[in-house]
């Protein structure tokens, strides 16, 4: 996926995480608490460690439309 698709889709997801990729290419998550990963896959692991029902939210939106 397309990382500018991702940023968008994430933010649209999980509006309570502030979501970015630094210049290093390092992805980052600041929400109850910092995350950090050296790529996207890391970082959705992470999130839903952190975050299970923002998570399980976002997953529901995906697949139920809403």
């Amino acid at each position: 996926m397309n990382e500018a698709v991702a940023l968008l889709l994430l933010h649209h997801l999980l509006p309570e995480w502030a979501i970015m990729r630094d210049d290093a290419g390092v992805w980052r998550a600041i929400g109850r608490i910092p995350i950090s990963a050296s790529d996207l896959d890391g970082l959705l692991e992470s999130l839903a460690v952190a975050d299970p029902d923002a998570t399980r939210r976002a997953v529901s939106l995906l697949t139920e439309g809403g």
